[in-house]
């Protein structure tokens, strides 16, 4: 837990631990009352508005003030965080992972017809999500609850991952963008909402903005793996062409025989002895020699 700041706005809220997490709920709540709150004076107003952006220097100072000259203020806001505010250690598994705070966000509207926020510009990741857990209007029970029907269903939700492993392998780039052009025939509307994503957790976040299920994720995670093998075995095609012939009994034996002396494929060892004999011009000069004799 972050330590509090021993300034106005704590001595003026000195029964509650003022760190960043309260100060930023107590800033959208006290910015909340310009809009949602009972119908105020002009200069009562003025005096919200002048509470000034987010983290912005004097900020505490001036809601300090703003408490101060308020009466009742200092009561209405412990009250409040007593009915709303959750325990620390109730939003301990919320991490500044980006994947998973769009996951708690699209739940919170999803599930509970929450209404979001929208956000100072210096308010992301995990600030941001606890900041939309903090500011929602609902009984502590009742949010402690949700909260953690939510963290379940992340877990359970999380564990698909290993669909997407393949991707850590080498040439993510290529692999990513073999992904993107399967991924956006499979799923059109992507191409016309989204960027060609340039990581692994791009994509599964583009995926998870079309709720797309987990079947369908792999069953295109397939797709896209055939056509990056298909793609692998053309490029070792290439400067090559395909010859049909036919061999004798006793040259597909020793070709056989070869290849599982010196473990190679067929067409290995073929070129092996093509271009020994192209070099030293050996076995078919003699040959054609005996059979002249």
């Amino acid at each position: 837990m972050a330590s509090a700041i021993n300034d106005r706005l704590q001595k003026t809220l000195n029964g509650l631990n003022v760190d960043s997490r309260l100060s930023t709920w107590l800033w959208l709540l006290l910015k909340s009352q310009t809009s949602h709150a009972a119908p105020r004076k002009p200069e009562e107003l003025k005096e919200l508005v002048k509470i000034g952006e987010l983290g912005s220097p004097g900020m505490r100072d001036r809601m300090a003030d703003l408490i101060q000259k308020t009466q009742g203020s200092v009561e209405f806001i412990e009250e409040n965080s007593a009915l709303f505010l959750l325990p620390e250690k109730d939003l301990e598994w919320i991490t500044n992972n980006k994947r998973q705070n769009l996951f708690i966000s699209r739940k919170l509207i999803e599930k509970y017809g929450y209404q979001p926020i929208l956000p100072p510009t210096n308010l992301t990741g995990r600030d941001f999500t606890i900041a939309m857990v903090d500011i929602w209007a609902i009984e502590k029970t009742h949010k402690s609850w949700n909260i953690n029907q939510i963290k379940f269903e992340w877990e359970q939700h999380s564990r698909s991952d290993q669909i997407f492993k393949w991707f850590d392998g080498s040439d993510i780039e290529q692999r990513l963008e073999t992904a993107w052009v399967i991924t956006k025939k499979k799923f059109p509307l992507l191409a016309y909402q989204e960027n060609a994503p340039k990581e692994k957790e791009e994509f599964i976040i583009l995926l998870e903005t079309q709720s797309i299920t987990t079947s369908d994720k792999i069953l295109l995670m397939e797709s896209i793996k055939k056509r990056w093998s298909q793609n692998k075995y053309r490029a070792k095609l290439t400067g090559k062409k395909q010859y049909n012939f036919i061999l004798s009994e006793k040259a597909i034996n020793r070709l056989d025989k070869l290849a599982d002396k010196y473990d190679l494929r067929k067409t290995e060892v073929l070129e092996i002895l093509l271009q020994m004999e192209e070099e030293k011009g050996i076995y078919i000069p003699e040959r054609k020699a005996l059979r002249m004799v």
